[in-house]
């Protein structure tokens, strides 16, 4: 059974967030740890909060057989996920945001910006707009450097066996220029690794990033992007232009 932690505020976002995650794994029995840190709550008794929710889940059809677990903890969001990752095993975290780059800013820094940065787990994030149609093509944006993500190779791989997806290793390059050896030895890391997987590789070019990758999107039909979250920044452009 997969262990999933869902980050609730009991805003709009985050039920989407949940309806989406429920939507995701519909084929497959999870627990889903429904965590509110008190310092997040606006002015509610997180327990009352939480009768609705799970009331609110129960009726809905994407209920299946999973199992939810509130937790409600007085502690800094941050400290909270990370305490929960190891505590119940987790094996991904689902966290909705809004689409502005300035909901969720703690002392300049986003919430999610946090949590991507500094709790080790694999992390999906909703934007507020994202509505689940199924995840037929996945993106993937790479430089072919510093490849050490074996966790999210792993993730990658079951969520594209569980959903048939295909999975697209985008290059983004300011400029038309070969690979290095290092680069080239990781290209073909990553086809050997997903050689039972239907994957291609690609290559935008373009002075902007987030133009290429937008492109990129836009082409192919992306469902959903996979990154490290070394790419935070270019993350960051694409919910802002995008979402």
């Amino acid at each position: 059974m997969k262990n999933v932690l869902i980050l609730t505020n009991f805003s709009t976002n985050s039920w989407n967030s949940i309806i989406y995650a429920l939507s995701l794994f519909k084929n497959e029995r999870c627990s889903f740890y429904l965590l509110n840190a008190k310092n997040t709550v606006n002015e509610k008794d997180p327990k009352i909060a939480f009768e609705i929710l799970i009331e609110k889940i129960s009726s809905s059809p994407l209920k299946g057989k999973h199992v939810f677990i509130p937790i409600v903890v007085a502690a800094e969001i941050i400290e909270a996920t990370k305490f929960q990752v190891e505590d119940k095993n987790i094996d991904l975290i689902v966290m909705g945001i809004d689409g502005r780059p300035s909901v969720g800013i703690t002392k300049g820094v986003s919430v999610f910006e946090n949590v991507i940065t500094k709790v080790k787990c694999s992390i999906l994030v909703v934007p507020n707009e994202a509505r689940f149609s199924g995840i037929k093509e996945v993106a993937f944006p790479t430089d072919y450097t510093n490849f050490n993500e074996a966790n999210l190779l792993q993730n990658s791989s079951d969520l594209l066996s569980a959903n048939q997806s295909k999975i697209r290793f985008v290059h983004l390059a300011k400029k038309d220029e070969g690979l290095d050896k290092e680069q080239l030895w990781n290209k073909e890391t990553l086809h050997d690794y997903f050689k039972d997987q239907p994957h291609s590789f690609h290559v935008e070019i373009n002075k902007n990033f987030e133009v290429s990758i937008e492109n990129f999107i836009d082409k192919m039909g992306i469902d959903l992007i996979i990154m490290a979250a070394k790419n935070l920044n270019l993350f960051e452009e694409i919910r802002r232009n995008t979402f």
